[in-house]
């Protein structure tokens, strides 16, 4: 039983949304990440900068400040998110006295190593777009990835690369990019949500992660196929908590791009709904309870991520909408290609929705245009998100 004095420890690039979802089930937090946002400030009881959006989560620090801001003796347990694919090692160190919310660090490191994935996929019978571990000879066709990486923002055209160390390929195959959220306790596994995914849009990654809106139809036999997937991938790796997997929707066909093995991007767009807080159900699945069905409803829920195509610096006068998360401080610098924040809408069409999209990113793009050198200082295609 938790006890409600003591904080969890939330790590992650970005601890916002976990943070969020854990005040409305008035579960104390402390966060450690790499951006400490206004907004993140206001959901948990501290929050401090652990690393950089360029260099990630600063890994060798890691211990010393989890043990000096959230000691194991006054910590209920910890909640990681992305940013530990590349070291996942470094888990089994944050919760030699804590309590793990989440998937063992070995289980993480399993489906983060390309040849290991791959292969247990094919052993169980999952369909995936054709991987190869060398750069092929002709390479149109296919993405480069970064082992161990998460986001998006390292995938490239293969074309465009030139084999570097730690890459795998794999081919690009059509079809709507879409991602299952889903609660697995280690035993069973059900869908939290269907969502469909957009790119960045920028030059610099364009096939980062742009944002996302939820509740997409599917047919009633690849819903049951979805059911099907994320119980044999829980039942694989003793999957546990909030995971996802990303993949490609074609018809009635499906091939998994990868398996997130952690609470993702998506999930906050289905706390809304939730009568409880999805980071309470992440928690009580984490320690094998039985999974509750969600109900479900019409309502759509997106969000987009702005990035900045030039350097600038946030106004000291601004005032965030309400509509607006990851809200930098005022005069931090954003860098071009950087996120600037995230914009959310929501509606019962996905044209409504796009309408919400365009004008609140319009409305950010006017507003930082005379703090920056071009009035394009903002990327508004493929960018915006829910309210």
């Amino acid at each position: 039983m938790l006890r409600n004095t003591d904080p969890i420890l939330i790590v992650a690039l970005s601890g916002r949304a976990l943070a969020r979802s854990a005040h409305a089930a008035m579960i104390p937090v402390t966060v450690l990440d790499v951006f400490c946002d206004v907004d993140t400030q206001v959901w948990a009881n501290s929050v401090n900068r652990v690393g950089s959006l360029s260099g990630g989560i600063e890994f060798r620090r890691l211990p010393e400040m989890a043990d000096r801001l959230c000691p194991p003796r006054r910590c209920a347990g910890v909640v990681y998110g992305a940013g530990f694919e590349a070291c996942p090692q470094v888990l089994s160190v944050l919760s030699e006295r804590r309590e793990l919310f989440g998937n063992e660090a070995q289980v993480l490191a399993d489906i983060c190593t390309p040849k290991k994935f791959f292969s247990t996929l094919a052993q169980l019978g999952v369909p995936f777009p054709e991987v190869r571990f060398r750069r092929p000879s002709s390479p149109h066709g296919w993405l480069a990835k970064r082992a161990g990486a998460s986001g998006g923002m390292h995938v490239q055209e293969a074309r465009r690369t030139s084999g570097q160390h730690g890459c795998y390929y794999q081919r690009r195959v059509p079809g709507r990019v879409m991602s299952l959220l889903f609660l697995a306790n280690g035993r069973a596994a059900d869908v939290v949500g269907v969502s469909e995914l957009w790119n960045a849009g920028i030059a610099s990654a364009p096939y980062g992660y742009g944002g996302a809106v939820s509740h997409q139809r599917v047919s009633a036999s690849l819903y049951k196929d979805f059911r099907q997937l994320v119980y044999t991938l829980t039942r694989q790796w003793n999957l546990r908590g909030l995971n996802g997997v990303d993949l490609v929707v074609d018809g009635n066909d499906f091939k998994v791009l990868e398996v997130n093995a952690r609470p993702t991007a998506t999930a906050e767009l289905y706390d809304y709904e939730s009568r409880r807080s999805l980071f309470r159900q992440h928690l009580d699945a984490c320690r094998g309870a039985a999974l509750s069905r969600r109900y479900r409803v019409e309502r759509m829920y997106a969000h987009r991520v702005i990035y900045a195509q030039r350097d600038f610096s946030i106004p000291h006068e601004f005032s965030w909408p309400n509509w607006c998360s990851d809200r930098p401080a005022a005069g931090t610098d954003i860098r071009r290609g950087e996120p600037v924040c995230t914009v959310h809408a929501s509606g019962n069409s996905p044209f409504g929705l796009n309408g919400f999209l365009k004008r609140r990113a319009r409305f950010i793009r006017e507003t930082f245009e005379p703090a920056c050198t071009s009035p394009d200082t903002v990327s508004v295609y493929r960018s915006g998100v829910c309210s």
